[in-house]
């Protein structure tokens, strides 16, 4: 399927086709004609609209603060050292907080 999207839209734009960009909320509409009426009308107000990559952003914005603020509170924790004798027997366990 993408294939296949890709060849058309090369297809298209070698006939002289031309791909515009446009910004979050920009209609396609005319500006010196007014609005069409929408076919999905309830009774309800109009909500405004909250675009996904910005909602995406402070969402990861915020899982980078977490994830620093974790790295910082980390405690050492105590390290079991074994102490050996001059022939390498071990003798005793030993906590260290290295």
């Amino acid at each position: 399927m993408r294939r296949e999207l890709r060849r058309k839209t090369e297809e298209f734009l070698s006939r002289g086709g031309e791909i515009k960009k446009h910004r979050a909320g920009e209609t396609g509409e005319p500006a010196d004609k007014p609005r069409s009426r929408t076919v999905f009308v309830s009774g309800e107000p109009r909500q405004s609209r909250t675009y996904v990559n910005d909602v995406v952003s402070r969402l990861d914005s915020r899982k980078q603060k977490k994830a620093a603020a974790k790295a910082v509170t980390l405690r050492k924790r105590p390290v079991k050292k074994i102490i050996y004798d001059d022939f390498g027997e071990p003798l005793r366990e030993v906590w260290s907080q290295d």
